[in-house]
């Protein structure tokens, strides 16, 4: 009995050593890295090692860097992986950061459902690194708060930095508290990612009649990446306020001009609707409705000069011979139906949303138009911006010099 029990307890504790040994070591295997000595310079040569395993069992994979010091530089960390062969790329970069010039060891961990761990460890070298990070540098934001309406007034905001180095990437986005991102144009100043100073313009989009993003406070974000691997990332905030498209129209495309004959020194009169038909409020200014010209006047001899972004009524005729269109121009709506809105540039008049206001204009014929019966017609224009309505309701006027 005895001699039995010596026979067959080495044998036992053979095999408990064979499947201790042969789990952990089969759980992860094939570890390879090539090269094992990498320069990431963004030269084209060993900027990159390419790391192959294979995992036996589906597992949780970590893998780390040790350097001379003995800290840690976790690449993957608990990561689940299936059962395969696995490849990875490293490029020396961790947390967006390259590391130092060095000799370090890769520690492979992987733990199986069951808790088994398999531990294998295997060194790179990384030399001749770019020493260099990337720096955005001098994010500035102005104004940092922005009501892109297209009244004229802070519809633009710049936003500046600089970059230390030539990056391959770069993107600039608002970022609102849900995750949501709002893309922000290329700079028209140099090639995106070149190096030095960059200005990127943005309207919110309102320029090309998108809705821009809602009111609220936003974080800028500028994110960089270099042809090594390092990344960069810069903050600031900015306000919306009062941001929309604006929406003006003519009612009906209708306009009406009496009386059909005009003698010198007459007064041809027009009368319009026009409605605010969008969501935000639309700048305008004088003169008032009933204010006369004079065919010798027009809107700059009343110092009621064109500012870009308000909205107002013009009049113009066939044979205008003033070099501009519209010279005559008249306010939406007189000084008592606006709502004074204080602004950067101080008080503004503003037609309101789902507001409507009749205009009238008068134009006392001194001068002899180029033709005995002239048309004539009004527009609706967003000065400096668009005519938002042209040659509304062409009307043919007998003028009886």
């Amino acid at each position: 009995m005895s001699k039995r029990l010596i026979i067959i307890a080495p044998a036992l504790l053979l095999l408990l050593v064979l499947v201790s040994g042969c789990g952990s070591r089969s759980l992860i295997t094939d570890v390879s890295i090539r090269p094992e000595v990498i320069s990431p310079n963004a030269d084209g040569v060993d900027d990159i090692a390419e790391i192959k395993y294979t995992l036996t069992q589906q597992s949780a994979i970590t893998i780390y860097l040790v350097d001379q010091e003995g800290q840690r530089h976790y690449f993957r960390q608990d990561q689940r992986r299936s059962k395969g062969e696995r490849t990875a790329y490293f490029s020396g970069v961790i947390d967006d950061t390259l590391l130092p010039d060095d000799t370090y060891t890769v520690v492979f961990e992987a733990t199986d459902e069951r808790g088994r761990l398999a531990r294998v460890e295997h060194p790179i070298t990384i030399v001749d690194g770019d020493r260099v990070p990337l720096l955005i540098e001098n994010l500035n934001i102005y104004p940092d708060v922005f009501t892109p309406n297209r009244d004229g007034i802070t519809d633009r905001v710049m936003i500046g930095y600089s970059l230390n180095k030539e990056a391959e990437r770069v993107i600039v986005y608002l970022l609102d508290d849900e995750g949501n991102r709002y893309p922000v144009p290329e700079d028209k100043i140099r090639e995106m990612g070149a190096a030095g100073s960059h200005e990127h313009d943005y309207d919110a989009g309102v320029d090309l009649g998108a809705t821009p993003p809602p009111d609220g406070v936003y974080t800028v974000v500028v994110e960089a990446q270099d042809y090594v691997g390092n990344r960069a990332r810069a903050e600031g905030t900015l306000t919306i306020e009062g941001g929309g498209v604006p929406r003006v129209e003519i009612v009906r495309r209708a306009a009406e001009f009496t009386p059909s004959i005009v003698q010198p020194g007459g007064t041809l009169t027009f009368t319009c609707t026009v409605k605010n038909i969008g969501a935000v409020p639309v700048r305008t200014k004088g003169p008032e409705p009933d204010t006369e010209y004079s065919t010798s006047e027009n809107y700059n001899t009343l110092e009621e000069f064109e500012e870009p972004g308000i909205f107002r009524i013009g009049l113009d005729f066939e044979g205008n011979s003033w070099g501009r269109q519209y010279p005559f121009r008249w306010q939406l709506g007189m000084d008592d139906e606006l709502t004074v809105i204080d602004t950067p540039i101080g008080p503004q008049k503003y037609l309101m949303p789902g507001q409507s206001v009749t205009v009238v204009g008068h134009l006392r014929i001194d001068d002899p138009p180029p033709k005995a019966t002239p048309y004539y017609w009004i527009g609706l224009i967003h000065e400096q911006v668009e005519i938002v309505q042209d040659q509304v309701e062409p009307t043919p006027i007998t003028i009886g010099f």
